[in-house]
């Protein structure tokens, strides 16, 4: 019997690394505007397209999401998008470990997925929102006044004075009953 002098490591990767993939032109489209729409929303969770690209990967690393990379379009327009994976070696590890083959189709599904998945929990943390509509203001009314209107500056004399105030006083804005009505 042969004796093993030595076992054979697998090779993890450290250095930093920027990889190139073609992807669906329109996915990316849509990754970008999503991306857009939470910066108006000041929600920074993802800086950049490479960031959400880096975060569908690990969720398909994890078995967050599932995916079915025969259902890619292979035809579609694409484009180029380079991803950093500098502070991920794990994740570059599990990058390389794909089949070289479908590498760019999983990429492609998982950033699929996992948009559909974010947008299905934004959709579902809806149902908890509540908007608050703003009261109306109670408006009073004073009878036999005298008083200038301080939205069309005219002066009246023994007329209802209107405000939204309980009682008059001398930092109450009044109206007449003309510019109340509009």
């Amino acid at each position: 019997m042969r004796k093993i002098r030595s076992q054979v490591k697998a090779v993890k990767t450290t250095r930093a690394a920027k990889i190139t993939f073609a992807l669906n032109a329109s996915l990316c489209q849509q990754a970008e505007n999503w991306l857009n729409s939470q910066w108006v929303q000041h929600n920074y969770t993802y800086n950049s397209l490479s960031g959400l690209i880096r975060k569908s990967l690990a969720a398909y690393q994890n078995g967050e999401i599932t995916i079915n990379p025969t259902e890619r379009d292979k035809f579609a327009p694409k484009r180029e998008i380079t991803v950093r994976f500098g502070l991920v070696p794990d994740l570059l590890n599990f990058y390389y470990s794909l089949p070289y083959s479908q590498r760019t189709a999983i990429v492609e599904e998982s950033l699929s997925a996992y948009l559909d998945k974010i947008n299905q929990e934004s959709k579902e943390l809806e149902k908890y929102r509540k908007i608050i509509e703003p009261k109306s203001k109670k408006v009073f009314f004073h009878p036999r006044q005298n008083f200038t209107c301080d939205k069309c500056g005219a002066g009246f004399q023994n007329e209802t004075a209107y405000s939204y105030a309980a009682s008059l006083g001398k930092f109450t804005k009044t109206y007449c009953s003309n510019c109340m009505e509009e």
